[in-house]
């Protein structure tokens, strides 16, 4: 399933003369949309922030192994961008998982008339409840996905324990330098390291899915 485009505007109209929640409905798509260009910007920050200090073409030269190791002229700066890097790749993390408990709210108010209490619902319960459809098992498929089990392990662990360590490292075997986030477990879950930018197309493919789910949501609001 592609994952391009998300048709809001159809569901807001079918919802608005059919659902009892549309105003909470409504808002939850509000916030959604904030959420795209939320993620969006936080990538696009993370992505860019170390620009013009690493040396791409050359992933194993002088330069960036002065960065790794503090004699470089460009240290100031380069620490600086490192911590604009982490930072923002941790908002980009967070606000991919944030969509998906946002989204639960929109199906609680939409598919289970507002089953289940704002302060309980979140994506794992209201997948318990969808009834089943293609929509439930797209949803669950992606509770069960590496990326989707990866984002929701790093944030837990990021906001009630400790950060994921965020280095800058040369892999001479690679033949890359950039950020490298550590290996980490979460309830007896292990999880590998991963360069900076395969933790963002990870967050990526989660905040995808999202969408993907939100034509399923489509499908299935409209056709009933």
């Amino acid at each position: 399933m592609t994952t391009t485009a998300w048709d809001l505007a159809s569901l807001q109209i079918h919802l608005r003369s059919t659902n009892s929640n549309f105003d909470a409905a409504n808002e939850v798509l509000r916030t959604l949309g904030q959420d795209v260009l939320i993620f969006r910007y936080h990538m696009a920050m993370a992505r860019d922030a170390l620009k013009g200090l690493v040396d791409e073409e050359h992933p194993d030269g002088h330069e960036n192994f002065l960065l790794v190791f503090g004699g470089s002229e460009k240290c100031d700066e380069f620490n600086y961008a490192r911590i604009v890097s982490e930072a923002h790749l941790i908002s980009c993390l967070h606000t991919a998982r944030d969509m998906w408990d946002h989204f639960a709210q929109l199906l609680n108010l939409v598919i289970l008339g507002a089953a289940i209490p704002i302060h309980l619902c979140d994506i794992s319960e209201v997948s318990i409840r969808l009834p089943e459809s293609a929509l439930r098992d797209y949803v669950s498929s992606t509770l069960s996905s590496h990326w989707y089990k990866y984002v929701a392990a790093f944030v837990n662990t990021a906001k009630h324990r400790r950060l994921v360590q965020h280095l800058f490292s040369v892999s001479i075997e690679e033949n890359r330098a950039g950020v490298r986030l550590g290996a980490f477990s979460y309830k007896s879950e292990h999880f590998r390291e991963y360069w900076g930018t395969e933790a963002l197309e990870g967050a990526i493919e989660v905040k995808n899915r999202v969408v993907g789910a939100g034509r399923l949501l489509n499908e299935t609001v409209l056709s009933l």
